[in-house]
């Protein structure tokens, strides 16, 4: 029996980093301890264990700020190969990765891996290097659709994606990712590691900004539902913290928490929408964004030309 487990006590991280030592230093003589690296801390592990609770296969993500999925120190024991086990860790890795954020998953594939990598959906990139030691490496590359798994119009989500890449780029820096829509409901995610404050929080500035991003979103997926078109300003907001944020920072929004009349716009009026963000540090929940939306109508404007400006999130 084999489980695949996030190694978090004190035997299970010894156990973790002695084995990848054991697999990926030791047999170039090189002493216990360097294994590990400065990323290790903000990085996510994944270790496969058997019925023993010995590790068996281990793998490591680490979120770039530059958005990118990192993968390192994949290793899979010599008496288990073939079996899977390798995918197994990857996909979970990548799922984690999507999760997060990241546009893209990274890697330097040891040259008798690099069949393993391209198999699992990674290209080449440029040639092989001897730069990590006596075995040589390629890097790897596999772009990740942040929208594949959205339920309702995902090219719609595409398209608000790139508006505020593109617009507001303070989004794409704080690693703020649509990652569903239902019709009902609106989630977003944000990176925390390049969001972090002194005390490994997420800054209440970057808290504020994915919260009105979710609700930005939230107004302007409706609008598109309904065929309309306006100008969105954040007329009034306040949050209710109940905790920081310090693990996969999300916000959502709901149908539940919304009110006002969109049909006013139908008539080239200005209409208000009041609706209510959760914000979640992992599962748990972390406080209440409150905004107030104003739909100002725009002469001559048609759906494309809707653009989330600075002047419109803010204010």
């Amino acid at each position: 029996m084999f489980r695949l487990i996030t190694p978090t006590k004190e035997d299970e991280l010894k156990a973790y980093f002695h084995f990848r030592w054991q697999m990926l230093r030791e047999p170039w003589c090189q002493p216990e301890g360097s294994e590990r690296d400065a990323y290790d801390v903000g990085a996510i592990h994944r270790m496969i264990v058997d019925a023993k609770g010995e590790p068996i296969a281990i793998g490591r993500l680490y979120i770039s700020p530059d958005n990118d999925g990192q993968i390192r120190y994949m290793a899979v024991s010599p008496d288990y190969r073939k079996r899977g086990l390798g995918a197994l860790i990857l996909m979970a890795l990548e799922s984690l990765a999507r999760q997060e954020g990241a546009k893209r998953l990274v890697c330097n594939a040891r040259e008798d891996a690099i069949g393993f990598y391209c198999g699992n959906g990674f290209v080449s990139q440029g040639e092989l290097n001897e730069e990590r030691g006596p075995v040589r490496h390629q890097q790897m590359l596999k772009p990740l659709d942040m929208m594949s798994g959205v339920v309702r119009h995902p090219e719609w989500c595409s398209e608000l994606q790139q508006r505020w890449q593109t617009q507001i780029p303070i989004s794409d820096k704080m690693g703020v990712r649509i990652t569903q829509f239902t019709g009902y409901r609106f989630e977003v995610s944000a990176l925390l590691n390049a969001n972090l404050n002194p005390h490994d929080s997420m800054f209440a500035g970057s808290v504020f900004s994915m919260a009105t991003l979710a609700g930005w979103g939230m107004v302007w997926l409706l609008m598109k539902e309904r065929q309309l078109t306006a100008g969105i300003v954040l007329a009034d907001s306040h949050i209710r913290y109940r905790k920081p944020i310090t693990e996969r920072p999300r916000a959502v929004v709901s149908l539940d928490g919304l009110s006002g009349d969109l049909d006013r716009l139908a008539d080239g009026r200005k209409a208000r929408v009041k609706l209510e963000v959760t914000l979640y540090s992992g599962d748990d929940i972390a406080g209440v964004f409150a905004g107030t939306y104003m739909l100002v109508p725009e002469e001559n404007t048609s759906h494309q030309d809707q653009t989330p400006t600075q002047t419109l999130l803010f204010g």
